[in-house]
Order: structure tokens, then C-alpha cells, then sequence
């Protein structure tokens, strides 16, 4: 079966998501968790695919998720007849009570490290029971030193917990671009590791100031990226469940606008992997 695809949700994207080329949908918790939304977040809009995208898990730290945390996400979760649940392979603070760091903060690949994810994964997947969840590789300006590579210590983790992972193609290319590895090693090596995937397509953008590209949220997808995406479908599009296009600024101007990359994301999905799962005209 081909994978859903669609966009993260957002206020200036929700006029559009109910164009049929859409068959997914991803909703970033923090968004969708408002005291004063009373309604469903989705309306009436109804997917083949939906995921709740988490920003404050910190599956890194070394307390788990709190309670009410996992609750609130179950909620949304339930509201929205969402299949998954994802976060981000970093931390955002030290502790329960610690400082919020804000951005999400690479960890430093060691045997610890290891060790507290995969109990905070597990805690997470067992609360949540059906709904799988995936784990994101995130953008980084710094890497923290370890004794295994970033490649071997992800693979480890979705070996170690069944989790699935959310391939960020997007900050695979940009970190390759700066730290000298190969994204498409990157991909081959963790990629058979997980149960199953989703992908993650954004802009990318060179930071004259600090000389390093960066994932970006306010930009087109650009040809390399789209180019590991092919590579990664062709390869491994039997385990993709979902990919969804991030967009938080420059938002187009018109429904031919946002459809433009959703046809070429469907596009290369029927050619990399021979299905075809909606119209694409």
C-alpha cells in the first residue's frame, strides 16, 4: 500500500486540507492542546492517516514523560482518530520541574543516553498501547562526542525498543552538509532498523552567518532533498506508513500553490515504489 501523504497542520494551511491529493495529516500537540478550541481539531475533515506530533516528550531526559503530559497527547490523540504518536530523539530539559531548554538539544551517543531513551520509549509506547509511536531525528548546529556513531546509536534505539522512526529527510541533508557524512549511508544504515517509518519533507536554508544549512520551515523543498527522498522510497517505501510537508512561514499564496509539492511528493512515491494511492492530477 503506497503511504499517506499530506501537511502538518496549520492555521494558514487548514483552508486546504480538505483538497483530495491530502489523504494525511499531522497535528502538533502543542497547536492542538487550547483550553478554548471546544471542537474537534480536525472538524470535520476526516484522513486515511493521522499523527499527533509531540514537542516536549524529552525522551532524552532522565525522568520520563510526565502523566498528564501522555494524557493530554492520548486526548488529542482520541479526538482525532490518530494512528501515531511522534517526538524527537533529543531532550528539551533536564528533569521534571527542570529548565525548559526550548529547542530540542542533541544527545551525546553513549551507552546512558542509550539506556534512558529506550526506558522513556517504552514507557511511552506501553501507555499508548495501539498507537505507534515514532521517534524523530533532529537538526543539530553542534554534535555531542559519545562512544558509538549518531547512525549506530539511533539503529541501536529502534532495534532495542520496536519503535518506529520519523526520517527527518530534510535534517539528514542538512546535517550531512555540515558535519561531512554521507545521507544516504545515513538512510541505509537506519532505515532497516525500524519496525516502520514516516518521512518529514522541508525547505532548507545556508546560514551565511554561521556557514551551516539549516532545516527550514519558510522555504521550498530543495532538489537534493527530494533526491534522498527518492532514494529512501525506493529503497525502504514498503515500511512508510505516512510523509507529511512542514511549513510554518511564507505560506503560498494559493490551493495551485500548495498543491505544487504534493504532487511531485506523490509523484515520486508512484515512481520509486510502482503504487499509486490517490490521483495525483
Amino acid at each position: 500500500m503506497a503511504p499517506a501523504i499530506g501537511y502538518a497542520a496549520r492555521e494558514p494551511n487548514r483552508a486546504i486540507l480538505s483538497n483530495p491529493l491530502l489523504n494525511a495529516v499531522e497535528i502538533t500537540f502543542e497547536r492542538a492542546d487550547d483550553p478554548l478550541r471546544l471542537d474537534r481539531y480536525l472538524g470535520q475533515l476526516e484522513f486515511d492517516y493521522v499523527s499527533v506530533h509531540a514537542l516536549k516528550l524529552s525522551v532524552g531526559s532522565p525522568d520520563p514523560p510526565s502523566d498528564d503530559y501522555l494524557r493530554a497527547i492520548g486526548e488529542i490523540a482520541g479526538e482525532n482518530g490518530a494512528a501515531s504518536i511522534s517526538d524527537h530523539l533529543g531532550f528539551t530539559r533536564d528533569g521534571h520541574g527542570g529548565v525548559e531548554l526550548g529547542p530540542f538539544s542533541p544527545l551525546p551517543p553513549t551507552q546512558d543516553a542509550l539506556d534512558a531513551v529506550s526506558r522513556n520509549v517504552d514507557l511511552i509506547q506501553s501507555y499508548f498501547g495501539p498507537l505507534r509511536f515514532f521517534l524523530e531525528n533532529i537538526a543539530y548546529l553542534f554534535r555531542m562526542e559519545g562512544t558509538m556513531s549518531e547512525m549506530d546509536f539511533l539503529s541501536r534505539i529502534l532495534r532495542r525498543t520496536g519503535c518506529g522512526w520519523l526520517m527527518d529527510v530534510t535534517n539528514i541533508y542538512a546535517n550531512a552538509r555540515n558535519f561531512g557524512f554521507n545521507a544516504y549511508d545515513f538512510v541505509a544504515e537506519v532505515a532497516p532498523a525500524a519496525s516502520r517509518l514516516q518521512m518529514h519533507l522541508s525547505g532548507c536554508d545556508y546560514d551565511e552567518q554561521t556557514g551551516l544549512y539549516i532545516d527550514s520551515h519558510a522555504h521550498s523543498i530543495p532538489e537534493p532533498v527530494w533526491d534522498l527522498y527518492w532514494y529512501a522510497l525506493e529503497e525502504f517505501g514498503e515500511k512508510v506508513d505516512a510523509i507529511f510537508i512542514e511549513r510554518d512561514q511564507n505560506f503560498p499564496d494559493n490551493d495551485g500553490d500548495w498543491g505544487r509539492e504534493i504532487r511531485k511528493a506523490r509523484k515520486i512515491v508512484d515512481e520509486a515504489t510502482g503504487t499509486t494511492a490517490i490521483n495525483s492530477e
